[in-house]
C-alpha cells in the first residue's frame, strides 16, 4: 500500500512537471522567403507581446534568449505577412514568411496633419552625432570579408530539351552548368582596422585567399560600404554622392512611411521606408531604416540607388550596442553590385561582398606614431595563412559551391599560370610591362599631339627583380610631324624607404612647354591630361639634373633639384628661320607639396593614392644662376598652386584650382608664364585644365594669378526619362602683367598681357551618351571682358567632353 502511494505521488510529480519541462527560454533558427527560399535579413522577432525581441542577421539567422518561458513569437517583415508561432519543446524554429500583396504601406497621416514618420526621422537626425563612429576618440576591430563573383540567369530559359542549339544557346547552357557547380570567383580576407582622432586610420590585411592564385598581392576590404553612413549629409555610395535620408531637412525631399513599430522590452524599433519625393531632382536613395528608440539610433539600414540605371548597388548594414558604454557600432555589412547592361552568356554577373566585424575595442591604446601615410597594406605572409585561420572568423563553414570554387579555380590557375597574368596586370596599372628584371614604360609607346603629331617610342626601367633600391632606365621616341628624335636616361637610388628619400639623376633631349608650370609630385592622368597634346609649339630642350626628394613630415613632401637646360624655342619661328635662338639656364629649385589627410594603399605590389577631401598645396622657389654651368640668366621665381574640392548637399561638388607666380630678374620668355590657354582651333576637345577659349601662347606675364572654378550639379537640374546629363558650370579668370616687353620674340604683336583680367564661363553637359564606365558630352564656353573679341561668334567655343567612372 505504501509502495502504491509512492508511485502515485511520483506520477503526480511527473505530470505537474511536464509543462515546465516543455517551457522554452531560448530559440534559434533561420527565416526565409516562402517562395524563393532566400534568407531574410532584419526580420523583427517579438516574444510574449514584446517582452523581449531580436532581429535576424544578414544570413537570416536569429537567436533569442529570455528570462521567462517563451510562449509566443511574432515574426514580421516589411512586404511579408506577419506570422505567429507558439513554441513547444523545440528550441530550433525555422520560419518561412509569405510575401504580402501590398509590399509597402501608404502614408499614414495623423489627425493633426503630420506624418508620424517625420518625428522619428527628426529625432534620429538630432542624435546622429553621438552615433557616428568617427566621433569616437579611438577604436579597433577585426573584419572577415568574403567576395563572391557569380551570375544569375538573365534569360530564364531551359534549353535542355532542344536538340539543335545555336552557338549562343550552347554557350548559355555551358555557363548555366558551370554556375550550378561553382562561382566565377571567390576571395576571402581577414584584416585589422584602427582609428584615432582626428583622422588617423590604418588597415592591415592579415590573411588573403583568392581563387586561382597562389600568391595574391591584394585582398578584399569593405572600405566603401563600411564608410557609408546615413548619419552623413552626403555619404559616398560606391563612387557617387547621395543625399542621406537622415540629413537635415530630408523630410522635404524624401517620402517617409512608418511601416511598423515593434515593442521590444522598454524600447521600440520603428521601421521607416524612404524614397525620393516625386518631382524632387537630386541623387537619392531608397530603402528601409530601422530606428531604435534607445537614443534614436539606426539599428539596420537597407539602401539602394533610387536611379535604376547604370550600376546597381544594394547595401545592408547592421548595428549593435558594444562596449561598456553600449555604443551603437556596425557589426555586419552586405553589398551586392551589378551592371544591368552587362551580360555574360545570357547571365547577369554580380558581385557579393559580405563583412563581419568582431573584436571591437572602443578604448584601445593608440598613438599617432602608430600611423603612417599608408592606410592599407598587406602583410608579407598574408597569402600563407591556413584555412583554420579563416575558419576562426567565418560565421559558418564554406558552402559546397564555395569549396568547389577554390578547388577548381586553383587547378585552373596553376594550369593557366594566372599568377603570372596578375603580375602583368599589376604592371599595366603601373604603366609598365615586366620582362625579367626590366619593365617597359607604356607611357612611352604612343602619344598624339599638335606639335609632334604621332609620336612612337620605347622606354624601360629596371624593376624590383633587379633591385628594390637601384633604378635605371631610359627611352627613345620619334615625332612624325616635327621629324625629330627624342631620348633620355635616368638613374635613382632609394636612400631611406620609410621616408621615401631618393636621389635621382636625369638627362634628356626632348620637348617642353615654353612658359609652362612644373611642380614636384604632381600626378598626371594617362587619359585625363589632354592639354599637353593641344600645344602647337614646344621648346626643344637638352636637360641635365640631379634631385633629392622625400617626405619630411606625414603630409609634407619636398624636393631639391639642380638642373641645367638648353632651351631652343619654336614659338614665333618657322623652319626657314635661321639662326634659331638658344637659351642656357641653370636653376636651383626647391619645391614642397602639402596634402593634409592624404592616404595611400599598398595593393597589387604598388603604392596607390586615395582621394582626399582636403586642399592640396604646392610651393616652389627657383633661382636662376648666372655663370654657373653655362647659365646666362639670373632671376628669382616663386610659384604657388592649390587644388580643392568641396561637396554640398544641394549644389553638388565645387572644385577650384588657384595658382600664381612671380619672376624677378633677367629672364627669357621661355621661363615666364604663358596664359595657360588650352584652345587649339584644330581640336574640339575639352582639356579640363586651363582657359578653354584662350590660345596657349596668347598671353605672357612675369607675374600672374588665376582661378579655375567648376560646379558639378550632377543630374539635379535636368533629369527626364530620356535626357539626364551631368551639368557642370565653369568660370575661369586670370590676371597678369609684364614689366618689360619680350625683346626675344620676333612678332611683338603675337602676344598680350592680361593686366585687365581675362574671363570666360562655360556650361558642360556630360554623359549625354553614357555607359556604366564612360560618358560622352558637350560643352560651350564664352569669352568676355576686356579681352573679348568684337564678334560674338569668335568668343564662343564648342568642345566635346569625355568622362570616366574610374
Amino acid at each position: 500500500m505504501l509502495l502504491q502511494r509512492f508511485l502515485l505521488f511520483l506520477c503526480f510529480l511527473c505530470f505537474i512537471g511536464a509543462p515546465s519541462l516543455a517551457q522554452v527560454r531560448e530559440v534559434q533558427g533561420v527565416v526565409r522567403d516562402a517562395r524563393t527560399r532566400e534568407v531574410l535579413p532584419f526580420v523583427s522577432i517579438a516574444a510574449n507581446e514584446g517582452e523581449t525581441g531580436t532581429t535576424t542577421n544578414l544570413d537570416g539567422e536569429y537567436r533569442l534568449r529570455h528570462n521567462r518561458p517563451i510562449s509566443r513569437l511574432r515574426f514580421s517583415y516589411v512586404g511579408y505577412a506577419p506570422q505567429i508561432i507558439y513554441p513547444d519543446s523545440s528550441q530550433s524554429i525555422h520560419v518561412f514568411l509569405q510575401p504580402s500583396s501590398a509590399q509597402l504601406q501608404e502614408v499614414v497621416v495623423l489627425s493633426s496633419g503630420r506624418n508620424p514618420a517625420h518625428r522619428i526621422i527628426r529625432l534620429a537626425n538630432e542624435n546622429r552625432d553621438r552615433h557616428r563612429p568617427e566621433n569616437l576618440q579611438a577604436y579597433t576591430y577585426r573584419t572577415y570579408n568574403k567576395f563572391v563573383l557569380t551570375a544569375s540567369d538573365a534569360r530564364e530559359q531551359d534549353l535542355s530539351e532542344v536538340q539543335q542549339l545555336s552557338p549562343q544557346d550552347s554557350a548559355y547552357l555551358k555557363m548555366q552548368k558551370l554556375l550550378d557547380q561553382q562561382h566565377l570567383f571567390l576571395l576571402e580576407s581577414v584584416t585589422d582596422y584602427a582609428f584615432l582622432q582626428p583622422n588617423f586610420a590604418k588597415e592591415t590585411i592579415l590573411a588573403t585567399r583568392v581563387s586561382g592564385l597562389q600568391q595574391p598581392s591584394f585582398g578584399v576590404v569593405a572600405a566603401e560600404s563600411r564608410d557609408f553612413s546615413v548619419y552623413d549629409d552626403m555619404p559616398v555610395f560606391f563612387g557617387k554622392r547621395y543625399l542621406s535620408p537622415l540629413s537635415t531637412g530630408s523630410t522635404n525631399k524624401y517620402h517617409f512611411v512608418l511601416q511598423e513599430a515593434n515593442v521590444v522590452g522598454q524600447d521600440t524599433v520603428f521601421i521607416v521606408s524612404f524614397k525620393p519625393q516625386e518631382g524632387k531632382n537630386f541623387d537619392g536613395l531608397e530603402g528601409l531604416l530601422y530606428i531604435n528608440s534607445d537614443a534614436w539610433a539606426v539599428q539596420h539600414v537597407l539602401a539602394q540607388s533610387a536611379d535604376k540605371e547604370g550600376r546597381g548597388v544594394k547595401l545592408q548594414q547592421q548595428y549593435e550596442q558594444v562596449g561598456p558604454q553600449q555604443q551603437w557600432f556596425p557589426t555586419e555589412l552586405d553589398v551586392e553590385i551589378s551592371v544591368p547592361q552587362v551580360t555574360l552568356r545570357g547571365h547577369q554577373p554580380y558581385g557579393h561582398i559580405r563583412t563581419y566585424i568582431t573584436n571591437i575595442d572602443l578604448n584601445p591604446s593608440l598613438r599617432r606614431s602608430d600611423f603612417g601615410v599608408i592606410s592599407l597594406q598587406q602583410k608579407a605572409d598574408a597569402h600563407l595563412q591556413p584555412d583554420k585561420f579563416y575558419q576562426g572568423y567565418r560565421p559558418d563553414s564554406l558552402s559546397l559551391l564555395e569549396q568547389r570554387t577554390y578547388e577548381r579555380m586553383d587547378s585552373v590557375g596553376k594550369a593557366q599560370k594566372l599568377d603570372r597574368t596578375i603580375r602583368v596586370m599589376e604592371y599595366l596599372v603601373a604603366k609598365q610591362i615586366p620582362i625579367g628584371p626590366v619593365s617597359l614604360d607604356l607611357n612611352r609607346l604612343f602619344r598624339l599631339g599638335a606639335f609632334e603629331g604621332l609620336r612612337l617610342g620605347i622606354g624601360a626601367h629596371t624593376n624590383a627583380s633587379f633591385s628594390e633600391r637601384f633604378i635605371i632606365g631610359g627611352y627613345w621616341a620619334y615625332g612624325f610631324r616635327d621629324e625629330e628624335a627624342k631620348y633620355g636616361a635616368d638613374a635613382a637610388i632609394v636612400l631611406h624607404q620609410p621616408s621615401e628619400l631618393k636621389l635621382k639623376a636625369a638627362f634628356f633631349k626632348d620637348v617642353l612647354e615654353p612658359g609652362g608650370r612644373r611642380f614636384p609630385f604632381q600626378q598626371r592622368s594617362l587619359l585625363g591630361d589632354v592639354r599637353p597634346a593641344l600645344l602647337p609649339a614646344l621648346d626643344y630642350t637638352t636637360h641635365k639634373s640631379v634631385a633629392l626628394s622625400g617626405r619630411l613630415l606625414r603630409y609634407l613632401q619636398a624636393q631639391a633639384m639642380l638642373r641645367q637646360e638648353e632651351r631652343r624655342p619654336t614659338l614665333g619661328f618657322s623652319a626657314a628661320d635661321a639662326p634659331q635662338p638658344a637659351y642656357n639656364l641653370t636653376e636651383a629649385v626647391i619645391g614642397f607639396r602639402y596634402a593634409y589627410g592624404e592616404k595611400f594603399m599598398q595593393q597589387f605590389n604598388q603604392l596607390m593614392p586615395m582621394a582626399t577631401e582636403y586642399p592640396v598645396l604646392w610651393l616652389q622657389y627657383t633661382r636662376g644662376i648666372d655663370g654657373l654651368l653655362d647659365g646666362d640668366f639670373g632671376y628669382n621665381k616663386y610659384d604657388v598652386r592649390a587644388e580643392a574640392s568641396f561637396r554640398h548637399r544641394t549644389f553638388g561638388e565645387s572644385s577650384f584650382t588657384l595658382s600664381g607666380g612671380l619672376v624677378d630678374g633677367n629672364t627669357p620668355f621661355v621661363t615666364l608664364y604663358n596664359g595657360f590657354g588650352s584652345y587649339n582651333p584644330e581640336f574640339y576637345t575639352y582639356a579640363g585644365e586651363g582657359f578653354e577659349t584662350m590660345l596657349p601662347y596668347e598671353f605672357f606675364s612675369d607675374r600672374y594669378a588665376a582661378l579655375l572654378f567648376s560646379q558639378n550639379f550632377g543630374k539635379r537640374l535636368l533629369r527626364t526619362s530620356f535626357f539626364k546629363p551631368d551639368i557642370v558650370a565653369v568660370t575661369n579668370m586670370g590676371w597678369g602683367n609684364l614689366k618689360q616687353p619680350l625683346q626675344d620674340i620676333i612678332l611683338q604683336e603675337s602676344y598680350q598681357t592680361m593686366e585687365k583680367g581675362f574671363f570666360e564661363s562655360g556650361l558642360l553637359l556630360n554623359n549625354i551618351i553614357s555607359s556604366p564606365f564612360t560618358g560622352i558630352g558637350v560643352g560651350a564656353f564664352y569669352r568676355y571682358g576686356p579681352y573679348a573679341f568684337d564678334e560674338a561668334k569668335d568668343n564662343l567655343k564648342i568642345k566635346m567632353t569625355l568622362t570616366f567612372a574610374f
